[in-house]
């Protein structure tokens, strides 16, 4: 769709997000020192390394619930050759926090402290997942609505590139 293509990266690496005005690029464990902006938009989470990926036993995710899927499951799941394994959104929410919001949520489900963002568990159980890059593109008065269609568009572009959706890209 017209309406969502300069949003959608030439490829589905740092690189490509870079070139697509995608921000931020930090690690997952910094988030916490660091304002991500807190206007609505997209957040993608991104794996660098080529080494082939290390599932823990149990998720990092586990607070009143345990996020835990079984390795054999998250093996067959993998995208061998994709950076990105996680794309997700970002609503303005009722304090207009969007972005930073989302992403306080998402990290402090990974620390086992929250679990309020069931999306995007999966990569909690990689042996190096606080070492993700996780970037974003937002923009001051995006709708929900933009930003939700947006999201199915870019997961929808990643899948027909890749032949399976971003790895986390689903609920357990």
């Amino acid at each position: 769709m017209e309406l969502f293509s300069e949003y959608v990266p030439e490829g589905w690496t740092r690189r490509g997000l870079e070139d697509a005005g995608y921000t931020g690029f930090r690690r997952f464990s910094a988030l916490r020192e660091s304002r991500p902006p807190t206007d609505p938009g997209i957040y993608v989470l991104l794996r660098e390394s080529s080494a082939a990926p290390v599932f823990l036993e149990q998720s990092l995710a586990t607070k009143r619930e345990s996020f835990t899927i079984d390795a054999a499951l998250l093996e067959r799941e993998w995208v061998p050759d994709a950076q990105v394994v996680y794309i997700g959104l970002a609503v303005a929410g009722k304090n207009h926090d969007g972005i930073h919001r989302r992403l306080k949520q998402y990290r402090r489900t990974g620390q086992g402290t929250a679990d309020n963002h069931s999306g995007g568990v999966w990569v909690f159980q990689l042996a190096d997942a606080m070492d993700l890059t996780v970037c974003w593109r937002s923009e001051p008065g995006l709708s929900d609505e933009f930003v939700e269609g947006l999201e199915h568009h870019l997961i929808a572009d990643f899948t027909a590139r890749h032949g399976k959706l971003p790895f986390a890209n689903r609920v357990p």
